[in-house]
């Protein structure tokens, strides 16, 4: 009965709110048990999370509306080529997806997609090889703009081998590793060249349905962004041509 009473407190405290901050929950849960040591908050925000209760944006963040995580599916090709390359490379440190998972979000949906191999750049030649070898299909290496425009746009499918950033927030998928919402919006924003087709307007209709629909962790967004070296610019963009509140994107 206290659980439950608590709980419909804290619907009351925030239900008006879009976003409360850490400090407010902490203060809220500390007038019920003034005694409250940061260990047991920590649980309490990890309890709350599971029952869907709250919604982080990023540590600090947080709202009652519930949003699901964003789970993108694995086809065929994808789990194919993961196989391949994990059983030739033993623990070799991996990402793959297809630019279909993109669709959900898009106004404008392209006719072909692509399918995206990431492994760490110091594999990426030996890697390269071995799918060829294997005959995997249409592989580009890191391909530049003329290559993309010359070899693979009027491709029915093509699979591009791209470096795995360190610390890639990744998510493992029905046995195979693929991109977070996180992940995805940043690589298209950061590769104009490969992700062409995801630019301008169109990015900021995928990242504001992106916002919309699933839970978006900000903080890891922009901290992926970083290591990317566009954290400040895509933060930037977000500030002046999104309606996601500024309180989010500034925390």
């Amino acid at each position: 009965m206290a659980l439950n009473f608590i709980i419909e407190k804290l619907r009351e405290e925030f239900r008006d709110r879009e976003t409360f901050t850490r400090k407010e929950l902490f203060d809220f849960y500390h007038r019920f048990d003034p005694e409250l040591q940061e260990s047991t908050f920590r649980w309490r925000i990890y309890d709350l999370k599971a029952k869907r209760l709250i919604t982080p944006y990023s540590r600090d963040l947080f709202t009652l509306a519930y949003k699901p995580a964003f789970i993108p599916e694995i086809g065929d090709t994808e789990r194919e080529i993961n196989v391949k390359v994990k059983n030739h490379f033993h623990d070799l440190p991996q990402c793959v997806w297809s630019t279909r998972i993109a669709n959900e979000f898009m106004l404008h949906i392209p006719v072909r997609f692509l399918i995206i191999m990431q492994v760490e750049k110091d594999a990426l030649e030996p890697v390269f090889e071995f799918m060829k070898d294997q005959s995997c299909g249409n592989v580009f290496l890191q391909p530049g703009e003329i290559e993309f425009e010359r070899y693979i746009l009027g491709t029915e499918s093509a699979i591009i081998l791209l470096p795995l950033v360190s610390k890639s927030p990744t998510q493992f998928v029905n046995g195979v590793t693929t991109v977070t919402i996180e992940k995805m919006l940043v690589d298209m924003y950061c590769d104009k060249t490969v992700f062409s087709a995801f630019q301008g307007s169109e990015f900021i209709h995928m990242i504001e349905n992106a916002y919309n629909r699933y839970s978006l962790d900000f903080t890891k967004l922009f901290g992926y962004a970083g290591r990317r070296g566009k954290g400040t610019a895509l933060k930037n963009l977000l500030l002046e041509r999104t309606s996601i509140p500024k309180s989010i994107l500034n925390d």
